[in-house]
């Protein structure tokens, strides 16, 4: 009899473990709908430029400027800047020189820069942009130093933001930087900072050698988990109205270690861990409609982060590779330009185009392509093991 009881209770022993550990039903999480998403991606826009960045940049200039005032005879007078190729590295020089050595006279260049239609005619065309048009009729350049210059002895910083616009991957496409490394090389009286993607730099450093004429060369840095936090959290503080009249918008603060992983994911780079960071919100179905509009009886709508992952890389063609290539290394290019450095015609690569467009991984603004920076991580990866020569990660 007792066998039988004790039997008995051990039957029912999983049944009731089961019922007292039945968990709550899970939250149907959902993606934001496109306006929140595009408003809060307009927010992303205006952060300002993260602070390791602007800090590297100038713990770097700083005594390369010193040694160049001591040292003015040497070859000394500049420092490249290198970022990754989903990155606009003109503003973040901008952020990081403007009004910060206030004994200097430092002059911005080819901020959002484009190249000619002509690729072959970027010398003449950089000798415009730069103020370099009274040269010598001899044909050697011309001192570029004003009177003013030379009477006050002012330290000039000339700061060219755009080095890979200032060349094309194709025969005779990078007379352009030949142009600028003779101008800098031969004009020991100005600093010259050059702003460049490591991509664009390995491909220079191929071709001419880029290196030897320009020595002192510093690297972005990737950020941390609490470098991102601290650049991303002014987002989470933000409210967000979806229309005049509609409900208030609130960003949840991530769980433990969302941070660490977003940089690990992201492998630190700024721009890609915004898009990343964007992607990762999610909204409660229950506050979204059947259509996936507002609920009209929603009056705080609350966007959770769920971890943060890269967006998957469709299978790409071997045309696709190299379009992407020529992209990485130029950062922006018009289609009339990527068909030059690829030796094709342009109706030749319009159909790809648009699949890698309507797949998400290159954007277009206006008559110029870029990659998204979210697909850069996976793009690196799948170029490097393809045999193309690629930057730093």
């Amino acid at each position: 009899m007792l066998r039988k009881q004790v039997s008995s209770f051990l039957r029912t022993i999983p049944a009731r473990v089961s019922q007292s550990a039945s968990p709550e039903p899970a939250e149907t999480l959902v993606d934001v709908p496109p306006g929140i998403g595009n408003r809060l991606g307009e927010r992303v826009t205006k952060l300002p430029v993260p602070q390791p960045y602007q800090t590297t940049i100038r713990s770097a200039l700083l005594p390369a400027l010193q040694d160049w005032q001591a040292n003015p005879e040497f070859e000394n007078n500049s420092l490249v800047v290198l970022g990754r190729p989903v990155e606009d590295i003109g503003p973040i020089l901008k952020a990081s020189l403007h009004e910060e050595f206030p004994d200097c006279e430092v002059r911005f260049f080819l901020g959002g820069y484009q190249r000619p239609p002509d690729p072959l005619t970027l010398p003449q065309h950089l000798k415009r942009e730069l103020g370099q048009n009274n040269e010598a009729s001899s044909g050697e350049i011309a001192t570029p130093v004003t009177q003013t210059d030379l009477d006050n002895h002012v330290p000039t910083i000339m700061v060219v933001s755009s080095f890979e616009q200032c060349f094309l991957r194709c025969i005779q496409g990078w007379e352009g930087i030949e142009y600028l490394l003779t101008l800098s090389t031969q004009d020991p009286s100005r600093f010259w900072v050059f702003g460049c993607n490591h991509w664009a730099w390995a491909f220079l450093e191929r071709v001419c050698q880029v290196s030897a004429y320009l020595e002192q060369v510093v690297a972005l840095p990737k950020l941390s988990g609490p470098e991102l936090e601290t650049w991303l959290t002014p987002l989470l503080e933000a409210d967000l109205e979806t229309q005049a009249t509609g409900p208030m918008v609130q960003i949840a603060a991530p769980g433990d270690g969302y941070w660490r992983s977003l940089a690990s994911t992201t492998d630190g780079i700024g721009s890609t861990a915004a898009q990343v960071w964007l992607k990762s919100l999610k909204i409660r179905a229950e506050s979204l409609t059947d259509e996936g509009a507002i609920a009209d009886e929603a009056t705080l709508i609350e966007l959770l982060p769920a971890k943060p992952t890269l967006p998957g890389l469709m299978t790409l063609e071997t045309m696709d590779r190299y379009l992407l290539h020529s992209l990485l290394i130029h950062r922006e290019m018009t289609r009339s330009h990527l068909a030059h450095s690829l030796g094709e015609a342009e109706r030749n690569i319009r159909s790809r185009l648009q699949v890698l467009r309507r797949e998400g991984i290159i954007l277009q603004r206006g008559r110029r392509f870029s990659v998204h920076p979210a697909h850069y991580p996976k793009l690196y990866s799948e170029l490097g093991n393809n045999n193309f020569l690629i930057g730093k990660a």
